[in-house]
């Protein structure tokens, strides 16, 4: 290992196995990362507050406070605390093994000597890159010299049901064994590392193409940096390309969708639309779209729902990353008619649920069709109809009455500047020019869950409460008006 090479950690190995060009990147210029936006800053927070609730299930234990930048300290901390027997465990501890650093979430005495591992996620799931950290943990503890009788995940348990006031840590966090999974993937874990070493060491980052690896498993870091430089219409953005035909393509040497060569490539229909599009640069718009919008019946309500789905349940009766609605906008279109607008924003601590879908029946007594963008809104009718018995036969009929417009979209229309997607936050500007969300502070569904958290926060001052509130107006009404605006331009 040349003495001039990054060191590793668990960070920078799940980077490396997702795209060694990531791995390169943070280890000789993190500078060129895209700032840390407020959805990746609350996905953040939550983690910690569940590595800290994890904690609460070890009385006694020793939490290692010191920062990345003292890892020497921290080990020598560590070091100590595995030798005291009165610790029960160690939090955080600290381990260097062949140049490559990590730190334990959790590390539990299990007898003289002998410890469990414990890696701790807010996720509802044991995911296959939560198995790889653990390998890598395992690795290094065990070049340490520390003996390891089990290594497991803990994460949230998406059953449990919060009863109001303090959770119950025994029920909401639920511990799994990795031993078996983890351990039969060091041998893989050794060809990583020596590949890892291998990409630090060169002098210029590898000649990795963007594609779907950018966000999977997580959005890199470097996705602006690396798509400063991308082509027009990349071949990712075809829709829903296979691996396998995006592989085929680069093979070709092809980069952009306008390369590819007419006729020669398989495509489904809406693909083949989708690249008739981009080649001759003018959308397409089927005359079948304008008749599948024209039969939807009158009065047209719009509806779109916000919500809020925290890692650690808000209200009683709800689980972990429950979608709870707490706002909605409804514009009404009669036939020959200008549009009314509903909206409702629940104000106070509460569940929302009860008082939104009170107004909610209200507002659309009398509506002939419902129109959404998205499966969204009827899945979340249904679970309201669950969750409130004495208004189920409301909003089921409500319900029944939901008219999908995102895939009548999808399959009848393409404009070259969608890029692949059919969101309404890119079809919106695009076929309605001077329209869009550039103009709001929030823009995005997950910031006004985030928002309205904090709204409802009892911390929060009053003057950013009222604010809060009136952008969460802004952008439910906004998304309803984009519908209707579709709905008004399509179907002419």
């Amino acid at each position: 290992m040349a003495s001039r090479a990054p060191t590793l950690s668990k960070s920078r190995y799940t980077a490396g196995l997702q795209c060694p060009k990531r791995l390169y990147l943070t280890g000789h210029d993190p500078r060129l990362a895209d700032p840390v936006g407020p959805v990746q800053q609350a996905i953040f927070d939550s983690g910690n507050r569940v590595g800290a609730l994890a904690r609460q299930q070890y009385p006694g234990g020793l939490l290692v406070e010191e920062g990345p930048l003292q890892h020497a300290r921290a080990e020598s901390r560590t070091r100590r605390a595995l030798q005291d027997d009165g610790i029960p465990a160690i939090f955080e501890a600290a381990f260097t093994h062949e140049g490559i650093r990590i730190r334990a979430d959790v590390l539990r005495r299990a007898g003289k000597d002998e410890f469990d591992l414990i890696e701790v996620k807010s996720t509802t799931r044991v995911k296959n890159e939560h198995v790889d950290d653990v390998a890598l943990q395992l690795h290094v503890i065990d070049g340490a010299g520390v003996s390891i009788r089990r290594a497991g995940l803990m994460h949230l348990n998406r059953d449990y049901v919060h009863p109001g006031g303090e959770y119950d840590l025994a029920k909401l966090l639920h511990l799994g064994d990795l031993t078996k999974e983890a351990r039969g993937r060091l041998p893989a874990v050794e060809s990583h590392l020596d590949g890892m070493w291998a990409i630090l060491r060169e002098n210029t980052p590898p000649p990795i193409e963007i594609g779907p690896h950018c966000a999977r498993p997580y959005v890199c870091p470097f996705h602006g940096h690396c798509h400063r430089d991308a082509p027009a219409h990349p071949l990712h953005e075809l829709y829903r390309i296979s691996p396998r035909l995006l592989d085929e393509l680069r093979a070709l040497g092809l980069r952009d969708l306008r390369d590819l060569p007419e006729g020669e490539v398989a495509l489904t229909r809406l693909q083949d639309r989708q690249c008739l599009a981009i080649r001759t640069g003018k959308p397409i718009i089927d005359a079948a779209l304008s008749k599948r919008l024209k039969a939807y019946r009158y009065p047209v309500h719009f509806l779109d729902f916000e919500t809020v789905n925290p890692g650690l349940p808000l209200f009683p009766g709800t689980h972990p990353y429950q979608m709870i609605p707490f706002q909605y906008s409804l514009h009404v279109l009669e036939k020959n008619g200008q549009p009314v607008h509903h909206e409702y924003l629940h104000g106070g601590a509460d569940d929302p649920r009860p008082a939104l879908a009170r107004s909610l029946v209200e507002a659309t007594r009398g509506a002939a069709s419902v129109a959404a963008y998205s499966s969204f809104e009827a899945t979340r009718l249904r679970e309201l109809a669950d969750a409130l018995p004495d208004l189920a036969t409301e909003l089921l009929s409500i319900e029944g009455r939901v008219q999908d417009m995102h895939p009548l979209i999808r399959d009848h229309c393409y404009h070259p500047d969608f890029h692949g997607s059919f969101s309404i936050k890119n079809v919106l500007p695009v076929l309605v020019p001077g329209s869009g969300y550039g103009d709001l502070a929030i823009a995005e569904g997950t910031l006004a869950g985030l928002a309205y958290a904090e709204m409802i926060d009892p911390a929060t001052p009053a003057d950013r409460a009222v604010r809060l509130r009136a952008e969460l107006l802004a952008y439910c009404k906004r998304d309803t008006e984009a519908m209707l605006s579709l709905f008004q331009l399509l179907a002419s």
